[in-house]
């Protein structure tokens, strides 16, 4: 188990809390992420440790923005956590991972739309709303593709795939949980997820 010293002489038991999947890509993703930032995890589906067998201190619920899944997290855990959009200096981090085309899964919410649009990045298509990746790379083969996705799993996986399937020559970036500059990225904004990690109701 791991540990956070949030102040002086108080250990707080943190577990982020994940959408889940049976990819076992996706699983060990989580894995080493939870290790190099030395927190626990858990699932709200499909595989173990589900989020309703771990017990914790303050439950992080793990999301790139809102959307139904994000509310799942919320309701199944009774905490809130500020959707990775909504992060301090998130703007500047992605930015610093391009110049090149930032993919994310997509979702009709209209807070994560306009999260979206507050970024101001040039290049950005999704998987699943308009401006879908498929219609971008058959018109045009960035040289970079910037997947806004946590894990390798099987949203990361239909990236790579829809990109190599009209791009070969494109490089496509690791998720943001296999990534060092997100782990150095993630650790410094920690504190702020803590005091920001609120119980609802």
């Amino acid at each position: 188990m791991y540990y956070i010293n949030v102040t002086l002489g108080i250990n707080v038991k943190i577990i982020i809390v994940l959408h889940g999947s049976q990819d076992s890509d996706y699983v060990s993703s989580v894995r080493y992420f939870a290790s190099r930032v030395g927190v626990n995890y858990a699932f709200i589906s499909y595989t173990k440790p589900l989020v309703s067998d771990t017990i914790g201190d303050l439950y992080m619920p793990l999301f790139v923005g809102y959307g139904k899944d994000y509310e799942k997290a919320v309701l199944m855990t009774g905490f809130r956590t500020p959707p990775l959009l909504r992060w301090p200096r998130i703007k500047e981090f992605l930015l610093s991972m391009g110049p090149g085309l930032y993919v994310f899964h997509g979702d009709t919410n209209p807070r994560f739309i306009n999260d979206v649009g507050k970024l101001g990045l040039h290049d950005v298509a999704f998987l699943k709303i308009k401006q879908t990746l498929e219609e971008y790379v058959s018109n045009h083969c960035p040289d970079r593709v910037i997947p806004v996705v946590l894990t390798r799993g099987v949203i990361y996986k239909e990236i790579v795939n829809t990109v190599n399937s009209s791009c070969s020559k494109t490089e496509v970036l690791n998720p943001l949980f296999e990534l060092d500059s997100f782990i150095n990225y993630f650790k410094d904004v920690l504190p702020w997820l803590i005091k920001n990690t609120r119980p609802i109701g």
